[in-house]
């Protein structure tokens, strides 16, 4: 397919795109490659959640004795992936925010209606998967803040985006004064005697704290499919709805940042390459010696449930902000060499259904670990699940090029586009003359 260049961009645009609703319009290839690489680091990060016990990636020790490859791919995740790889999705989302509302007022339709139409679908197909597919769904939290997102994107940019970085780094002040208390208050529980009846307290608390955690984990692993939906409109019906005031702080501030770097320019070539390059490694670098401090602490503690917590949720936003922003600027910068590579292209079909491969990935997870599936849950520590991810890596990566080389737009990116539109559109590519 023919590619252009814009005279002051260095990243192609497709020329073929009309930008009428019924196909791609003319597609920005930095947030198609950017947004590839985020959905195979989100897998990452919710491996752990989909194959063992919810909550292990915060606390190392929910699950037992870790080893000592546990602990290393435990620090490499907490270094690279966690919250990372949704940091950067979720600037993804915010700068998509704004192209779409661009282009639906050249066509001469209400930007907000439609955008409201839009996440209003993807809300519901985010209370889906969270009930039927994975609890841990982000898609319901990113339209419901989306919607308010969506009314702030066309504010001066440096007001929103210094909002956006405010309020993201606000989260470390919260957490760190709300956590901090508890892990001092279980570092001197630990320091009593054994038969004190704080020490002896805490340790009830933390065992009731497993024996519920395993009671989800039980149902995931021996479950059918009913049961489980059941399971999760019983025990967690509100939990989508009461996680929001939570996810302001971090992917809606991420929102607003990534809906100012697009209006900057930060997306189609309207920064300097080479600085980009080198404050985006400065960026990573930074955040890497941020988190060290806080690996050693939790590490020589051996990994206690509250500090772990407190290493996991308190001054991390200050850790990751760096490194958040220091993947996009490299990759970003990258993309005009790494893009048109074979591994490129298919990152940038894997992008381009990233919808298509978050709730597909949810779906082969659960048909692998469930109990309606193959019922591998709680089989596998760490090291086995990253062989999983590389499963789920391969499929995303083969099948997206795949399916993009026949049809117009991914499956589920296709059912959402009718949906909002309110119009059956053609996916199959026309065949060629």
């Amino acid at each position: 397919m023919a590619t252009a260049l814009s005279k002051d961009s260095l990243l192609p645009v497709d020329a073929a795109a009309s930008g009428t609703p019924d196909q791609p319009e003319g597609r920005i290839s930095t947030l198609d490659f950017v947004r590839g690489v985020a959905i195979l680091g989100i897998l990452a990060t919710n491996i752990l959640n989909y194959g063992q016990l919810p909550g292990t990636h915060r606390w190392l020790r929910l699950i037992g004795e870790p080893s000592l490859a546990d602990k290393l791919l435990w620090v490499l995740n907490y270094l690279f992936i966690d919250g990372k790889l949704r940091g950067l999705f979720a600037i993804l989302f915010g700068a998509g925010l704004v192209l779409f509302m661009d282009r639906a007022k050249k066509k001469d339709v209400h930007p907000y209606w439609l955008q409201f139409r839009r996440l209003f679908w993807l809300a519901l197909f985010g209370l889906f998967h969270f009930y039927v597919l994975f609890a841990g769904d982000i898609l319901f939290h990113y339209a419901a803040l989306g919607v308010v997102a969506m009314l702030l994107v066309r504010l001066p940019v440096k007001p929103l985006l210094i909002a956006g970085l405010l309020l993201y780094c606000s989260d470390a002040v919260f957490s760190s004064i709300d956590l901090g208390g508890w892990a001092l208050h279980e570092r001197e529980v630990l320091a009593a005697p054994a038969t004190d009846p704080g020490r002896v307290a805490y340790f009830e608390d933390q065992q009731n704290f497993i024996a519920e955690t395993r009671e989800e984990g039980e149902v995931l692993a021996t479950g059918s499919l009913p049961e489980i939906v059941r399971w999760r409109l019983g025990n967690l019906t509100w939990e989508p709805f009461l996680e929001l005031p939570f996810m302001v702080l971090d992917s809606f501030a991420c929102m607003l940042i990534g809906a100012a770097l697009f209006r900057m320019g930060f997306f189609s070539g309207g920064w300097n390459r080479r600085k980009l390059i080198r404050w985006g490694t400065l960026g990573i670098v930074v955040s890497v010696l941020l988190s060290l401090p806080l690996i050693v602490l939790v590490w020589q503690a051996d990994f206690p449930r509250a500090l772990n917590m407190f290493v996991f949720y308190g001054p991390v936003h200050v850790t990751r902000l760096p490194m958040i922003f220091g993947f996009a600027a490299v990759l970003v910068a990258m993309t005009p060499k790494w893009a048109p590579t074979a591994l490129g292209q298919r990152l940038s079909a894997a992008g381009r259904m990233a919808f298509t491969n978050y709730v597909g990935a949810s779906a082969v997870m659960a048909l692998i670990f469930q109990g309606w599936g193959l019922a591998l849950y709680g089989q596998f520590m760490r090291p086995g699940l990253e062989l999983f991810v590389l499963l789920g890596w391969a499929l995303m990566l083969v099948c997206s090029p795949w399916w993009l080389a026949r049809f117009r737009f991914g499956p589920l990116e296709w059912i959402w586009r009718c949906l909002t539109y309110w119009r059956l559109f053609p996916i199959r590519k026309a065949a060629a003359a």
